[in-house]
């Protein structure tokens, strides 16, 4: 048998013992901590927190790094995702509630849960790889998401953006 053949053999038993979504959630590793999903939690619930800031803390857990008062603009939280500790070139996850306004009817606002990706060119590959890996078991902590964005500029993560992205998901709008 040639060195393909075996390759060949070796992915076809590792489908067939692996369904894809179990190959999916083991592809990285990752997992969000209690803290994290507690902060999520809080968001949703419209209480504590207008948005909290997540990272990946040593390649295997997806941690809180800061949170924002309901009175937190979008502007503060933009700059906390983007100041990410220690080289600020870092990936990060950003979970919001945004308020919004319905561009059918400009007196009517909203409120909706958004998950974004926020991972700039400038990242070194292996992060970004991470990262990417970990997205769906982000995705799987923020049930009831309204939108997932991802950025790795400023305009795509500028309230705009994201206002667009949640005008077009929400159908109540």
């Amino acid at each position: 048998m040639t060195k393909l053949t075996l390759v060949c053999l070796s992915i076809c038993l590792l489908v067939s013992v692996y369904d894809v979504q179990s190959a999916a959630v083991l592809e990285s590793g990752v997992r969000v901590t209690d803290s994290a999903k507690a902060v999520i939690d809080k968001i949703k619930a419209g209480k504590d927190f207008r948005y909290g800031v997540f990272f990946v803390k040593n390649e295997t857990l997806i941690d809180v790094e800061s949170t924002g008062s309901r009175t937190a603009s979008y502007d503060e939280y933009l700059k906390h995702l983007k100041v990410a500790k220690p080289t600020g070139k870092e990936c990060r996850y950003g979970v919001l509630d945004v308020e919004f306004q319905c561009k059918s009817s400009p007196d009517k606002k909203r409120d909706k849960l958004v998950l974004m990706s926020w991972c700039p060119d400038e990242v070194k590959v292996r992060s970004k790889f991470i990262h990417a890996a970990s997205v769906e078991g982000m995705k799987k902590a923020v049930p009831g998401i309204s939108a997932f964005v991802q950025a790795s500029d400023d305009e795509q993560a500028s309230m705009p953006s994201v206002q667009d992205k949640l005008t077009r998901t929400v159908t109540a709008c």
